[in-house]
């Protein structure tokens, strides 16, 4: 088996966030001599729908095994918060495209809900606020949907929580109402984790470990990736060193 440190990250962020989500645990990673790639989705929704196939598009695409590259490094897949329920139907893609999957981290993120759409997976009081927050089809960016306190105090730097939200798209219902794929997760727990990063995610974690994935806990928020990067590649790097550590 490749060395981890052959083994390609691939950071996957929210369709509710922007990319810069995952750019500082990037760079941390990148500093330890790690490969690491960070796709963006925004342009998934560029057009109508279906969205799911030009989402999975966005991440698998670049990451394709040329023809000639007999062994290709593996992939660590780590999806935070709504790209939970895109890992299934990626690591399916990337498999499908000659990358080996190594494992698959879902980072504070939903659970996957394969055949039922967003709004059918989320509570029902949430789905409620989201149909009555859309204008002429579209949601407003997702910082909007909470007191503006909870984020201030995610991310107390005024400069970088700018940053944050210039990147936040608005999108259109249509994708909330679309199911996802029916892929559903890797039945290997020992190469499925969970990385919860805020209690708000506990119930989610917890389920996780029921069904007999690794649970690692770490006591901060759901943001932090962007506000604590080091911490976050530390806990990726454990997951990732056990993802090795399993027989091919």
């Amino acid at each position: 088996m490749p060395a981890l440190n052959q083994a390609e990250l691939v950071l996957v962020h929210s369709p509710l966030t922007g990319d810069l989500i995952w750019q500082p645990v990037a760079d941390a990673l990148r500093a330890r001599g790690r490969t690491v790639s960070v796709p963006r989705l925004a342009g998934a929704f560029d057009s109508t729908g279906p969205y799911y196939p030009r989402l999975l598009d966005a991440v698998t695409g670049p990451l394709t095994a040329p023809l000639d590259e007999t062994r290709p490094a593996p992939v660590v897949l780590a999806g935070h918060s709504g790209a939970g329920p895109l890992l299934p139907a990626l690591r399916e893609r990337l498999t499908q495209g000659r990358r080996r999957i190594a494992g698959t981290v879902y980072v504070d993120a939903q659970w996957p809900h394969p055949g039922a759409s967003w709004l059918e997976a989320a509570p029902p009081q949430l789905a409620r606020q989201l149909r009555e927050l859309a204008e002429n089809g579209s949601l407003p960016p997702w910082d909007t949907w909470f007191p503006e306190q909870m984020l201030i105090d995610e991310v107390p730097d005024p400069v970088l929580r700018e940053r944050f939200r210039t990147g936040l798209p608005r999108l259109p219902l249509a994708y909330f109402e679309e199911r996802a794929p029916h892929a559903v997760p890797d039945p290997d727990h020992a190469r499925t984790a969970y990385l919860r990063l805020s209690p708000h995610y506990e119930e989610t974690a917890m389920r996780a470990e029921a069904i007999g994935h690794r649970v690692l806990r770490r006591t901060s928020h759901h943001l932090s990736p962007l506000t604590d990067p080091e911490a976050t590649a530390d806990a990726l790097e454990k997951l990732a060193r056990r993802f090795a550590a399993c027989p091919a």
